[in-house]
């Protein structure tokens, strides 16, 4: 059975697949380091702190901003997710494992 993906912005997905087309062209609609706004931030702030409780990853602070980056290691480069804190720290985080963990 596939998993869905329900957003606490009311925005729900049949699939994980379904979620990632509607999170993936927002990485290249917006330039590097460019914050996001409105029903796409909207939607991947509530991404984000739903992926941070069920991973009961530890926040520094409040997000502040997110906005496309480059995330690189040995033998790639891909675009992800960037977040800034209200205490002026930064993050990433990847749309796949935010998925994957939020899924139902």
């Amino acid at each position: 059975m596939a998993k869905s993906v329900s957003l606490e912005t009311g925005r729900r997905f049949a699939t994980i697949t379904a979620a990632k087309q509607h999170f993936a062209p927002m990485l290249e609609r917006n330039d590097l380091k460019q914050p996001f706004s409105g029903d796409d931030l909207a939607d991947i702030t509530a991404l984000y702190r739903d992926y941070c409780a069920r991973t009961n990853w530890p926040l520094p602070a409040a997000p502040a901003s997110f906005f496309p980056i480059y995330e690189r290691d040995q033998g790639y480069t891909t675009r992800c997710f960037g977040v800034a804190f209200a205490d002026g720290s930064a993050g990433r985080f990847s749309l796949d494992k935010a998925l994957r963990a939020v899924a139902i």
